[in-house]
């Protein structure tokens, strides 16, 4: 009997263990807007006149595709890039290096070239509908360190 019980703990301690070593990472599909007042964005020029930012990701599997817009009043300017999440090194917009790596919790993306480096890792924040992106910047104007907070936008 008491064999038994322990077979089961046993195998039930397997069970959950291997759900955690397997557990997927973190979708962080959806447009996300930034939120200002949960943000500390350290002030550097590409900010002066920043109304808004919204971030349109898209992940499938261990692809990952980031659309970012800044909204400067009624302007808006796009960047976008499309990574696998493997860890690789690979050419990036032309003039960049960059990889993505997986982590249990996170997304980290980094992408330098000669006197450049952005690395920013992605992760939910208090809840699965707040995106806390922590960026690294190494380059001109000047180094800097942010933490932008943004909301995922919900459907109405």
């Amino acid at each position: 009997m008491m064999i038994d019980k322990l077979k089961y703990i046993l195998l039930l301690f397997c069970l959950v263990l291997q759900g955690q070593i397997f557990a997927q990472t973190p979708d962080f599909t959806g447009t996300w807007l930034l939120n200002f007042e949960k943000s500390n964005l350290d002030k550097t020029d590409n900010l002066k006149g920043l109304t808004g930012q919204i971030f349109v990701i898209k992940q499938a599997d261990n692809k990952f595709a980031l659309k970012i817009y800044h909204l400067y009043g009624d302007k808006k300017k796009k960047i976008g890039f499309s990574m696998l999440a493997d860890g690789k090194t690979r050419r990036l917009k032309v003039l960049f290096k960059g990889k993505l790596e997986q982590k249990e919790s996170s997304m980290q993306v980094t992408m330098w070239r000669k006197n450049y480096l952005n690395s920013v890792s992605y992760k939910y924040g208090t809840n699965k509908n707040e995106l806390v992106a922590d960026e690294v910047f190494i380059g001109k104007p000047k180094d800097h360190h942010s933490i932008w907070v943004f909301d995922r936008e919900i459907a109405k």
